[in-house]
């Protein structure tokens, strides 16, 4: 591994103007001279992203060429664009720029371009050569965004196979550095200590973590009320962040500002969450963690950690983004504790205990692991490859995630067959929105102006949050009540309001449609929303409430929503329970619109199916969209015998094999069978468990059911026989010999055995019949076959009358012990029938003493 330059700072503290980061400039700029990758570990403070760039716009190397400055926030972008055209005395968009995607400040003149990395993604995908750039920087790189992968993955292509001189610097504060020194062995690896105070840490665990929220609010009001300087509060989402703004409100003195930052904030508000508090003031700042990095919020010496995050994981059955709370991991634990540092000796208070802590992982999943993979698939298709392996990586999805991202893709003909991008798709990729919106916008030109003005509200509106309250959305999952709403300004807060509508505009632009919201026939939401999710086009279960979608998917909704009594609908988002996958927004559809968007989709099934109440095969032709029925209708179809034996055995498969009707002596035929399995299995017998006659159906079953049409006929189906028809004759021969069913006294009566579970069958016979033997009969060996003896007949002795009068295994015994007894009582009950003093050698009968004298 490579050996990094490490610059101490013992000077640092005395001298407050002089970064950390200027210590090692020679070293760094010298670097840039023989290595074209570079990565840059340097603590919080140290000057990085705000003093760096700088030195670059002044090497002769880069003269002439534009620099590349990558943030994984907007918020981040304009802050440190407005920050360094601030050092060179200069207005944002001079010689520093910055771009965003709908937001852009630069000239003829900027040579310094501050964006996310979504931007660059564009940017390359239009100039492959990336002709007048002569360096990228990947600021906080250890935040790994799926966009931020594919950027780095793309200039490392464009590095390697196009431009050779082109130079990567990967700059974070808590980098994975071994990881990626692995990764790109030809890296550089620079190392500079932090600016950063002395941060007393402690941990204040909440005794019930479900109420952890009530607890954090007790922690910030106590410190807000004490505490000399501005307060930072790292929260997991929005909705703490009200929650918790709500509360300390009510109690904050006159001042404490508590100010939210987030990224749905306007830039407004969330300048003033970062500027210095007016004087005599200080802060509260509640912020998600787009606080963690880049950021110096002012007066900030506190920093109150909830330990959360909520994180974007694409879950493959309600296929969406769910946002999940998480406990974060001690490098962001870390890096959130150095903000109380950043200017002067500060305090930290984990919301949780050192033992959760010393428990975390050390980095967070990337999201390459866990988030919709589709958008940076159509960005693969794009750059020309089927398969992220073709691209730089530092880190591949699961296989089978990304092969389901890819069919969908070809579902809604962005992709052919070979995974490159249609003509369609290529018009996909020119829309800011998912790709499943960017299809539905672009399917809605075949309506009219306002369909597609309709298409381009919907793809803004499912992009943002839900603009229903909780209380409005329980009982209201409905799509086209939202965009009722959303058309009355006074019913939806502004800013929520506005970046709707300024995405619609945006949207609508590339169409050269001016947007009004009059005239929009909200009719047609269902159809269009089907567009965008095909395969969540459901039909009503049995049960209300319930739906079953096109790819076979189960989804439920509350029963007292106002669609729940719809015959079909279609399901844009969803949410996972613990038992099921909960409807969150959707929309009617009618069955004309179904048939209308999806006729290349629909296909007429023949289908056989057994009707319970009837009992007989019903075959019918059903209209199928996926997994649902639209439409059947009877078929009038002869069934062949493969056919029929086929729908029969699918049946038993389903229900059981207590769906045939098993006779008794089909049981007993069974019974002998697994008893000469069990005891004798050096016969060879085949086997005949339940799951083995399950899935060997076809071999014995199916040649004599090809005839039944009805379930009465299957019942007179001889089991026994379908059962022997598949031994060979030799084993027919064993089973008869080693497993009789019958017992055959020395008169020649037979009597039947029954074989249980215990390992000598049983026999019922009158004890007369047994006259004359010696020794128990046997069973089971079959000579020179057998590895053992015969197991003894358990017999059951009869009176006349066909009574038990007693049980045992050997004869033997029971004719020279309790025999006198039962010979007595017999003789006592039975006068006329023999019951001789020597049974062992009396002779066999079945008569009684005066047959037996004649």
């Amino acid at each position: 591994m490579i050996k990094p330059l490490t610059y101490q700072l013992s000077v640092f503290m005395t001298s407050s103007n002089v970064l950390p980061i200027q210590l090692i400039k020679p070293a760094f700029c010298q670097s840039l001279n023989i290595h074209r990758t570079i990565i840059l570990s340097a603590p919080p403070g140290a000057g990085k992203s705000t003093c760096l760039p700088l030195w670059l716009l002044d090497l002769p190397n880069f003269t002439n060429k534009k620099i590349y400055l990558l943030q994984p926030r907007r918020l981040a972008v304009k802050n440190i664009a407005n920050f360094l055209a601030c050092q060179l005395n200069e207005k944002v968009g001079d010689t520093v720029g910055y771009r965003l995607r709908n937001d852009t400040k630069v000239s003829k003149f900027t040579r310094l371009e501050v964006m996310t990395e979504g931007v660059l993604t564009q940017i390359i995908q239009g100039d492959p050569e990336l002709a007048d750039v002569a360096l990228v920087i990947f600021d906080e790189f250890h935040e790994r965004s799926l966009q931020g992968d594919l950027a780095f993955a793309l200039s490392r292509e464009v590095q390697t196979v196009l431009r050779n001189d082109l130079t990567l610097i990967m700059m974070s504060a808590t980098l994975d550095v071994e990881y990626l020194c692995n990764a790109l062995p030809e890296a550089h690896l620079l190392k500079s200590e932090g600016r950063s105070y002395p941060v007393e840490l402690r941990y204040d665990a909440p005794r019930d973590t479900y109420r952890w929220r009530t607890h954090a609010f007790t922690v910030i009001n106590k410190e807000m009320l004490r505490h000399k300087g501005s307060i930072l509060v790292f929260l997991s989402g929005t909705s703490d962040i009200h929650y918790l703004v709500e509360r300390l409100r009510e109690t904050a003195p006159q001042h404490v500002m508590i100010c939210p930052l987030y990224g749905e904030l306007s830039l407004q508000d969330q300048q003033r969450a970062i500027a210095t508090p007016p004087e005599g003031q200080s802060k509260v700042v509640l912020a998600t963690n787009i606080a963690e990095t880049s950021l110096t919020i002012e007066g900030v010496n506190m920093v109150i950690d909830s330990g959360f995050e909520k994180v974007a994981i694409f879950d493959n059955a309600s296929l969406m983004n769910k946002l999940i709370q998480k406990n974060i991991c001690k490098a962001s634990a870390v890096q959130r504790t150095g903000r109380a540092g950043r200017l002067m000796p500060g305090q930290c208070i984990r919301l949780f205990a050192k033992e959760d802590y010393d428990r975390r992982p050390t980095h967070s999943v990337n999201d390459i692991q866990q988030a919709d993979l589709m958008p940076i698939l159509i960005e693969a298709a794009r750059w020309g490859v089927s398969s992220l392996a073709d691209l730089p990586l530092l880190e591949l999805p699961r296989s089978v995630i990304e092969q389901q991202a890819w069919h969908e893709l070809k579902n809604l003909a962005i992709l052919d067959d070979k995974l490159a991008l249609t003509e369609h798709g290529d018009k996909v990729t020119t829309l800011p929105c998912h790709p499943r919106l960017g299809h539905m916008i672009l399917m809605a030109q075949r309506y009219d102006k306002n369909t597609v003005i309709l298409a381009c509200l919907i793809a803004a509106l499912l992009e943002e949050r839900d603009i229903y309250k909780a209380d409005q959305a329980r009982f209201n999952c409905n799509i086209e009540h939202r965009l009722q709403h959303f058309t009355n300004l006074s019913n939806t807060p502004a800013p929520l309001y506005n970046r709707i509508l300024k995405q619609t505009n945006r949207l609508a632009h590339q169409f050269n449609i001016k947007v009004s919201l009059t005239n929009l026939d909200l009719r047609k939401t269902g159809l269009l929303v089907a567009l965008a999710f095909p395969e969540r086009v459901a039909k009503a279960r049995t049960l209300h409430g319930q739906y079953l979608c096109a790819n076979g998917k189960g989804v439920v909704m509350e029963e007292q929503d106002s669609l729940a009594s719809s015959d079909f609908i279609v399901v844009a988002q969803t949410q996972q329970s613990r038992s099921h996958i909960s409807v969150k927004l959707a929309s009617y559809i009618s069955i004309e619109d179904i048939y209308d968007i999806f006729s290349d989709k629909i296909i007429d099934k023949p289908q056989v199916q057994f009707d319970v109440k009837s009992g007989r095969l019903i075959a019918q032709k059903q209209t199928m969209l996926g997994a649902i029925m639209l439409a059947q209708e009877p078929l009038i179809e002869v069934l062949d015998a493969e056919k029929t034996s086929n729908i029969w055995c699918d049946l038993i498969k389903t229900k059981g094999l207590d769906f045939l009707s098993w006779q008794n002596k089909d049981k007993d035929f069974i019974a002998r069978w697994r008893w000469l399995n069990e005891y004798f299995p050096e016969y060879g017998m085949p086997p005949v468990s339940d799951e083995h006659l399950i899935t060997t159906l076809g071999c014995w079953l199916v040649p004599f059911i090809g005839h039944c049409t009805t379930k009465n006929q299957l019942d007179k189906v001889d089991l026994s026989a379908a059962l022997l028809s598949v031994l060979t004759f030799q084993q027919q021969t064993l089973l008869n010999q080693g497993a009789p069913a019958f017992y055959i006294s020395s008169t020649g009566r037979k009597f039947p055995i029954h074989y249980a579970s215990q390992a000598s069958p049983t026999v019922s016979l009158p004890m007369q019949e047994l006259y004359g033997l010696k020794v128990t009969p046997l069973i089971g060996a079959i000579n020179g076959l057998a590895q053992q003896q015969g197991i003894p007949l358990l017999l059951e002795l009869l009176s006349p009358a066909q009574r038990p009068i007693q049980i045992t295994q050997d004869l033997m015994v029971f004719w020279s012990g309790s025999y006198k007894a039962v010979q007595k009582d017999m003789k006592s009950r039975y006068p006329k029938h023999y019951w001789p003093d020597d049974p062992a050698n009396a002779k066999a009968t079945n008569k009684t003493k005066r047959h037996i004298k004649n």
